[in-house]
């Protein structure tokens, strides 16, 4: 070979070096450039967030500017076809494919949804959403109607290009940031579907066409049942033109007693749940199907008040104290109430200070009433008691059911509808509920947190569950000398006085099974049932003064269930999301 052919080859060899390593280097800069673009958009849309709060809107739409141009940066540096090809790269390419996708997803964000976001945001500054007299201006909220449909839908596309991203095969640190980006996108993709549903249903459920009728409920977690609590204080909403008025309360020993059934329970509701659910206004919520609760209220209340009732909504104690921390204080009865003591006040101290059930019930009757109209006359931070509102539904504590046909059709999937899904394909639903079983109040003193995990992927498709539930008894060992009495405590009949019982239901992913449970990790035989095509293991629960247990669950789902599950549970005292999304071990 003549040193020509081989200074020839070097030449060549060298050009492909200096090539790969330009193309490598060219690669890394753009990497490095977007990585530097999306932390000035960090740095961005926390002013942006800023100037919002203090109501500087010029400053906030020269910050969305800002943010849109790092967005836009990010995503230009991240296509072409040097990341085309890399994203082909065996296991290296995922990750490319990862940052590509949020990179998009981040620039429609803000380019779509972040102006419609300042718009809402500059409307609920200048009071468009404030209640003037009790009306709400619906002309106003139609034509903010198409943009929040707008951005809801682009949030729900964001959310689908994200899921698609397996997270548990991307390398450190995507695995954590892109991990984190899914969850925020889902919460907010839960929000904006809520709020948008909320924008087409308000003017039709708020009499635009023509009056309606809602029972109001007021459930007590003191008294736990699985939708939240026991349905204790009650009144009728009259809606009329956007404007919101209450006219009667009431108690469910108003609505009580029936003879009978008021309308016939499905077969596997009542062998779960036993004929009282029509029989006794204060066990209809024994099921965990919000609108089945509603549809037997409804019934009720026409039986016995001789009003047809349009829907049924449906709060408790928790979301008047969050909805309180935009209202300010509320005097009822000589009480001043607040958002730090009204729980308390609601749920523990009227049954010590007050020893007869009407004026228990005229106390509850007088602070609904009064934090009714607070609300309804726009008093306080709006801003405050809209997040209140939305912190509330996003914990299940705020549920409506429609009995409209068409309007409960766009209620059910979403965190105010309450319903007990049944099979949902893919997506496996699990839930864990209580129902008090003492007939005092002594669930104020319970506190509970639950969690499930995938643990594992079959072959078949389906996933290995974990179940957690961790409850704890904060009644104190004196409990005898705190003066409760006999509302709190119960009477002795149904647990011992400073007991906490209650019944817990696990409710299985549909076309699954529960094949494990164990109490503080000790194996506990299964008695199980079938609700709504769900198996559902029941354990009776006693707990001591100061006692704590673990209850552990093993699900397996169905063949094919092998995408991100749904957690749902009954709201208790601690303040919690629900709802709460099950990383699939699919992958």
């Amino acid at each position: 070979m003549g040193n020509t052919q081989i200074l020839t080859r070097r030449k060549v060899v060298i050009g492909l070096v200096v090539l790969v390593a330009f193309i490598i280097g060219l690669f890394v800069w753009q990497a490095f450039s977007a990585s530097f673009a999306l932390k000035d958009a960090r740095t961005h849309a926390e002013a942006v967030q800023q100037h919002i709060r203090a109501g500087d809107f010029d400053a906030a739409n020269r910050s969305l500017a800002e943010l849109q141009e790092d967005t836009d940066r990010a995503h230009s540096r991240t296509g072409g076809v040097l990341w085309d090809v890399a994203k082909h790269v065996p296991y290296f390419g995922r990750n490319v494919r990862a940052v590509q996708t949020v990179s998009e997803v981040l620039d429609t964000a803000t380019e779509i949804n972040g102006p419609i976001a300042l718009q809402l945001s500059k409307a609920l500054d200048d009071g468009v959403f404030r209640p003037q007299g009790g009306k709400i201006n619906l002309a106003e909220i139609a034509k903010l109607t198409p943009n929040v449909r707008r951005a809801a839908t682009s949030i729900d596309k964001a959310g689908r290009d994200l899921d698609e991203i397996r997270v548990s095969q991307l390398t450190f640190p995507f695995n954590d940031l892109i991990g984190d980006l899914q969850d925020q996108v889902d919460r907010a993709r839960s929000a904006a579907t809520a709020t948008a549903t909320a924008f087409d249903l308000m003017p039709e459920m708020l009499g635009s066409s023509e009056p309606r009728n809602y029972l109001l409920m007021i459930q007590n977690p003191a008294e736990v049942r699985s939708t939240g609590g026991l349905p204790g204080s009650l009144a009728i909403l009259h809606a009329e033109g956007g404007k919101l008025t209450m006219g009667w309360q009431g108690s469910a020993g108003d609505i009580n007693p029936f003879s009978g059934p008021v309308v016939k329970l499905p077969a596997d509701t009542e062998q779960m749940y036993g004929p009282s659910m029509a029989t006794d206004f204060r066990d209809i919520n024994f099921t965990p199907d919000f609108p089945e609760a509603a549809q037997v209220a409804r019934s009720m209340v026409k039986q016995k008040l001789n009003v047809n009732v349009d829907g049924v909504v449906s709060v408790d104690p928790i979301a008047l104290s969050n909805l309180m921390l935009g209202t300010g204080p509320i005097p009822v009865a000589g009480v001043p109430l607040k958002a730090d003591n009204v729980v308390a006040a609601l749920l523990n101290a009227t049954y010590k200070n007050l020893q007869n059930a009407g004026e228990q019930d005229q106390f509850f009757e007088g602070a609904a009433k009064e934090i009714f109209n607070a609300v309804m006359s726009g008093r306080g931070d709006q801003a405050k008691v809209i997040k209140g509102l939305a912190d509330s539904a996003v914990q299940h504590r705020v549920l409506l059911w429609s009995a409209r046909e068409d309007e409960q059709a766009r209620l059910d999937g979403t965190a105010v509808g309450g319903g007990l899904p049944g099979d949902t394909g893919s997506t496996p639903q699990v839930g864990m509920y209580l129902n008090d079983t003492l007939a005092g109040k002594m669930d104020y003193y319970l506190e509970y947190r639950a969690s499930v995990a995938a643990v594992d992927c079959r072959q078949n498709g389906s996933q290995d569950l974990r179940a957690t539930m961790a409850l704890s008894s904060k009644v104190p060992k004196n409990y005898q000398d705190l003066g409760l009495g006999v509302y709190i405590l119960g009477n002795g009949q149904y647990a011992p006085q400073g007991t906490i019982a209650f019944n817990l239901r696990i409710y299985g992913s549909a076309g699954g099974e529960i094949t494990g449970l164990k109490i503080n990790g000790v194996d506990h035989s299964i008695t199980a049932d079938e609700h709504n095509g769900r198996q559902v293991a029941f354990l009776p629960v006693a707990l001591k003064p100061g006692e704590v247990i673990t209850v552990t669950a093993d699900i397996r789902t169905a063949g094919g269930a092998d995408g991100d599950g749904v957690f749902s549970f009954t709201p208790g005292m601690v303040a919690t999301p629900n709802g709460m999304k099950i990383t699939s071990a699919c992958g």
